[in-house]
């Protein structure tokens, strides 16, 4: 997995014109810190599930069947941080390895038996999602609008949700950027064109409310979704219910 080089930042309405309207598709846009959990899934309490659904998803936005979407200030967020999390994933790998040859060493002698553990960080695993990561990006449009500023200091400046905790511009830079791709796909629809346009948001803190069982988004964000026909998703299995 490398830097994001290169990226070109497109406009709402260019996407809109030239790349959704001519394949109405589905719409999956991730937020920030989404792409980045491609690769630390498993131990952001993941399964083999979610790395299925990964691999579902990568396949259809492979095909053109799902447009992949995000907002520019990701390039950013993924240069940042994208080595930071490959030298997590590695070392948390190494840690688990030890951690299961020391507990099959412990069993072997209470029980003394001979089961047997292998090394889990020599196995190519980082590497894979790594491939799985640059595919997705590869053909992921990075979207940048100047018409959201002016909503987003707003909601930084009246504490709105997902600026309710912390005054986090990018957040709500984020949120607004999909409110208004949402609307501009909504103006273009035709009567019987029912895609469905997902934000998924691994970002727990500040977009979903905690207090709540079962956790969901601020009522906010999901009343100002509704306006828009935007499903808001926190969980895999969740995006992978309405792709």
């Amino acid at each position: 997995m490398s830097e994001i080089n290169g990226a070109i930042s497109i406009s709402i309405n260019h996407f809109v014109t030239n790349v959704y309207v001519p394949n109405k598709k589905p719409i999956l846009f991730w937020d920030t810190c989404s792409l980045l959990e491609i690769i630390r899934f498993l131990y952001r309490k993941g399964d083999v599930n979610s790395y299925r659904i990964l691999n579902k998803i990568n396949g259809l936005i492979q095909s053109d069947d799902l447009h992949s979407i995000a907002s520019f200030l990701t390039v950013q967020e993924w240069n940042d941080h994208q080595q930071d999390v490959i030298n997590e994933i590695e070392n948390s790998l190494i840690k688990t390895g030890t951690y299961h040859k020391n507990t099959i060493d412990t069993i072997n002698e209470i029980n003394t038996t001979t089961y047997q553990s292998e090394r889990i960080d020599n196995k190519n695993l980082l590497n894979d999602l790594e491939r799985l990561a640059d595919d997705i990006i590869s053909k992921t449009h990075f979207i940048e609008s100047a018409e959201i500023a002016d909503k987003a200091l707003q909601r930084v400046a009246l504490k709105i949700a997902p600026s309710n905790k912390k005054n986090e511009f990018k957040d709500c830079a984020v949120w607004e950027t999909m409110i208004l791709l949402s609307e501009r796909i909504n103006n273009v629809n035709q009567p019987g064109d029912n895609q469905n346009k997902i934000f998924y948001s691994v970002n727990t803190d500040d977009f979903v409310d905690k207090s709540r069982e079962p956790k969901q988004f601020y009522a906010r964000l999901l009343t100002e979704a509704s306006v828009v026909d935007l499903i808001c998703c926190s969980k895999l299995d969740e995006v992978n219910n309405k792709i």
